[in-house]
């Protein structure tokens, strides 16, 4: 039931079918429906063969124009037409014929003046919220698009680009949490050579201990300490840190050496 087709656009009784726009509209009222390509096909094929089957197959044929999909994908294209058509008041648009396919009637493509003009306020709010939907479908469209994956020199200058807007506090936050630990290692990780005490071994850093921490060694060398450490830590007389191990474990022995001495 083609009537006339002018600049694109195809009408079937009361509704025009712009094939570039993906529309159907209600001539009388000028409602405008918003489908896919494949449902703007099928509703002209439909149309145009008022009031004859269309066999399932040759929808599937004729209005995905070379794709290979499947009867299911038939099914939900009718299900949105007849969807869209039941937001106009149109709920008896397109008949399913049992096992064989879907078709329209003639009589629901004639104008039985049930649908007059939309006021013209109503008429905006459609429009507007037509709008609203291109809109919501867009951000969503946006919102699933993968961010490409910087790497390379891009990340060693994202990395820069942050340390550059550290503050002058956190700078020094993190100098001095640095030479903390510097400091313990200083400590703890500097023996580098053994010297013999009256016959005990003492780890040290390979400068000559001073005759209160080499005393305070000897005092103790009938006791069950099983290895001696001792290390500078500073002081006008280079005074030391004196620790013993015994059973695995360390044993603070600073307080053993006459410290007011060390420059003996």
């Amino acid at each position: 039931m083609n009537d006339e087709v002018n600049n694109g656009v195809e009408r079937f009784g009361r509704f025009d079918v712009d094939y570039s726009r993906r529309t159907i509209t209600r001539i009388s009222d000028n409602a405008v429906l918003k489908v896919s390509r494949s449902e703007t096909h099928i509703f002209a094929l439909l149309a145009n063969t008022a009031n004859n089957t269309v066999h399932r197959e040759t929808l599937l044929k004729e209005c995905w124009q070379g794709k290979v999909v499947t009867n299911n994908s038939l099914t939900v294209a009718i299900k949105n037409l007849r969807t869209s058509f039941s937001k106009i008041g149109e709920h008896n648009i397109i008949t399913t014929e049992p096992k064989l396919g879907y078709s329209i009637r003639e009589t629901s493509l004639i104008d039985d003046g049930s649908h007059p003009p939309l006021p013209e306020d109503i008429s905006k709010h459609i429009e507007a919220h037509e709008i609203a939907e291109k809109l919501e479908l867009q951000e969503h469209q946006d919102s699933v698009i993968e961010k490409p994956v910087i790497t390379g020199k891009k990340n060693k200058y994202g990395l820069l680009n942050k340390l550059n807007t550290l503050s002058l506090f956190d700078f020094l936050i993190v100098s001095f949490f640095f030479l903390a630990t510097l400091f313990v290692c200083y400590q703890y990780l500097f023996f580098v050579n053994t010297t013999d005490v009256d016959g005990i071994s003492v780890n040290y850093n390979g400068v000559e201990l001073p005759n209160p921490v080499t005393q305070a060694i000897i005092d103790h060398k009938t006791g069950d300490i099983s290895q001696w450490y001792a290390f500078p830590i500073g002081g006008l007389c280079e005074r030391y840190k004196l620790i013993g191990v015994h059973n695995e474990h360390y044993i603070d022995l600073t307080s053993q050496v006459n410290q007011e001495q060390c420059d003996a």
